[in-house]
């Protein structure tokens, strides 16, 4: 019996407590490589996105949106 076919037969024993704990468990192992990256290289890795910051800086605040406009809870 391969591993994964080892980890289906088991899931199908787990309470839903236990298996939404493996979903994040396998959620966390998936996407981990991205929660290790410094924010400059994530941020660098989203096409565009050093360019929107960039441009985002040179902009005056009198043109700009106010906060509460778009966060209300701030």
């Amino acid at each position: 019996m391969t591993i994964q076919e080892t980890v289906k037969k088991e899931i199908d024993t787990l309470s839903i407590e236990a298996l939404n704990a493996v979903r994040d468990f396998l959620l966390f192992q998936k996407y981990r490589s991205i929660l290790e990256i410094d924010d400059t290289t994530y941020l660098n890795s989203i096409s565009g996105m050093s360019g929107s910051i960039k441009d985002g800086i040179d902009e005056p605040l009198s043109k700009c949106v106010p906060l509460s406009d778009v966060w209300a809870d701030v």
